[in-house]
């Protein structure tokens, strides 16, 4: 390898970097890692903002015990735990990774597309955000409460449906 020249300063890891792309097979083992690399920044994201979502009606639980209104808590923490299950299924989803000596290699362009779905799963949050907010906002209305909670069930639902289809995916890989 060429020591550089005036001027030119590279790092041990980019020189690493360089030589490993010139063996042949090392790059495309090297792409598919940093991929997966963005597959679990993407999903650890994603189970960060569901995790939020959790919290709001966390928040509406502790007005509730403050307000003596305790006939609810037990659907809000049911709301709760679902919102937890979500953040923690995307959190320890499959990536669909194949290692260095698997038999079954996986290509590039299948983690790409598991990429893309979850990237479309961020953009399903607000679908989860809206009646979740609702329902936090609802908790001490008598008349808006079952409808609130309903909405959230029928949310989360189609929400762990997306996920079941990721799983297939990662699965198929």
């Amino acid at each position: 390898m060429a020591i550089p020249g005036p001027g030119k300063t590279t790092g041990w890891a980019e020189s690493f970097e360089r030589l490993a792309r010139l063996i042949p097979g090392l790059g495309r083992y090297q792409d598919r890692e940093g991929l997966r690399e963005a597959d679990k920044q993407v999903r650890t994201y994603l189970a960060e903002l569901i995790a939020e979502l959790g919290r709001t009606v966390e928040g509406a639980e502790r007005r509730l015990t403050e307000a003596g209104r305790l006939e609810r808590l037990p659907a809000l923490d049911r709301v709760v735990r679902l919102i937890g299950t979500l953040a923690d299924r995307i959190r320890y989803a499959s990536y669909g990774f194949a290692g260095v000596f698997d038999l079954h290699k996986i290509r590039e362009s299948e983690l790409t597309a598991l990429h893309r779905f979850d990237l479309n799963l961020v953009e399903a949050v607000p679908r989860l955000r809206t009646p979740i907010q609702a329902l936090a906002d609802a908790a001490a209305d008598d008349a808006t409460f079952p409808r609130a909670l309903q909405a959230v069930e029928t949310a989360i639902q189609e929400f762990e449906q997306t996920l079941v289809e990721r799983d297939r995916l990662a699965r198929g890989l």
